[in-house]
């Protein structure tokens, strides 16, 4: 990848149907996930990393709310990134991310009136991406609102 001044790099990752995206430089570092025995914080949605203590956004539940979570409740990756106020914040993902680089004119905001609630206040842009045969489209995080 080239460092194009017309596009941004993205770690981008799905959550049950959807492909969610955080800016490359936002993210701290993506770990495999620490056993679910890990300290018994995990039922308050924090894990313990060496000495730090990290909240888990729980994504899944908020954009597939009916489905149970996959592989038993396991999923084995954490994208660790800084909430604006610097706590530290963990995302479960399934898979490993992806780095995208992603034009800057695929962006779309998000118009306020629809960032209300649930995990949609966390979605600041969307991209639409045309491939081949199939559009795709990835939300961007907006961290600001997670603490809410």
């Amino acid at each position: 990848m080239q460092n194009d001044p017309t596009s941004d790099k993205f770690i981008v990752f799905r959550i049950a149907d959807c492909l969610l995206a955080l800016p490359m430089n936002n993210v701290l570092k993506v770990i495999n996930s620490p056993s679910i025995n890990s300290g018994g914080l995990r039922a308050m949605g924090l894990i313990q990393l060496g000495r730090h203590t990290i909240r888990v956004l729980d994504l899944y539940h908020q954009l597939s709310p009916k489905q149970p979570l996959p592989s038993s409740g396991n999923q084995p990756f954490l994208v660790i990134t800084r909430s604006p106020q610097g706590e530290l914040l963990g995302i479960s993902v399934d898979e490993p991310p992806n780095l995208m680089e992603l034009p800057r004119d695929s962006l779309r905001s998000v118009p306020q009136s629809e960032r209300q609630s649930g995990v949609r206040k966390l979605i600041s842009h969307a991209a639409v991406i045309s491939q081949k045969q199939a559009t795709t489209t990835i939300f961007l995080l907006d961290l600001k609102h997670a603490g809410e």
